[in-house]
């Protein structure tokens, strides 16, 4: 004869139930794979792969074709593609055109994450040179960012702090940091007004 069941029973087999249906929910039913992160975009792959001088354009359609927040992972993407002899031209150029694809409104929010992306896609060996130029380019194309792209490359590459700073400086600003040329030796550049050449009359009356 079957024993009717206490209430504590009855509630431990209702929880255990309702546990049960939220795990299905939430991870999915046996035999079934949860949700992963999107695979990377094969087709951008093979095309930049096959030719990274388009880079530049690749990246710019497939930054057009999606959503603002994915134009940094797109253009981490790219750069860590290029070859080694091609980076250092071609991933500034990449930079511009992903920046410049964003609406007005959408360059000064992204623009250091796209920047960012990009230096942490560059080798160690590279990023003497590769990663101030990625700098300016970012500031180029997204002047109202300078400082946040500034932070943003110098926590990535502490060890390049000096020539980040210079090549986030707005152009006026750098070339009045630049060190002023002199003349060469031979040059009369200033002895002409400090000492003007007589001028001689080829006929009266003179002045």
């Amino acid at each position: 004869m079957l024993t009717p069941c206490r209430p504590a029973v009855l509630a431990a087999i209702l929880l255990a139930l309702v546990t049960c249906g939220l795990a299905l929910v939430t991870c999915g039913t046996p035999g079934t794979v949860s949700a992963q992160p999107a695979a990377k975009n094969q087709t951008l792959i093979a095309a930049v792969t096959s030719n990274p001088a388009a880079a530049p354009q690749l990246t710019a359609r497939e930054v057009a074709a999606g959503a603002p927040d994915n134009a940094a992972p797109i253009v981490g993407e790219v750069v860590g593609l290029l070859p080694s002899g091609q980076r250092l031209f071609l991933a500034p150029l990449v930079v511009s055109a992903a920046i410049a694809t964003l609406v007005a409104p959408q360059r000064r929010p992204q623009a250091p994450a796209i920047a960012c992306a990009a230096i942490r896609a560059v080798p160690a060996a590279e990023r003497n040179a590769v990663v101030p130029a990625i700098v300016a380019a970012a500031v180029a194309m997204a002047p109202s960012a300078r400082l946040q792209i500034v932070v943003c490359a110098t926590d990535a590459v502490p060890r390049l702090a000096a020539a980040i700073a210079a090549a986030g400086l707005p152009p006026v600003q750098a070339q009045l940091a630049s060190p002023p040329t002199s003349p060469p030796p031979d040059s009369t550049i200033g002895r002409d007004v400090l000492f003007p050449i007589p001028q001689t009359c080829a006929s009266a009356p003179c002045p």
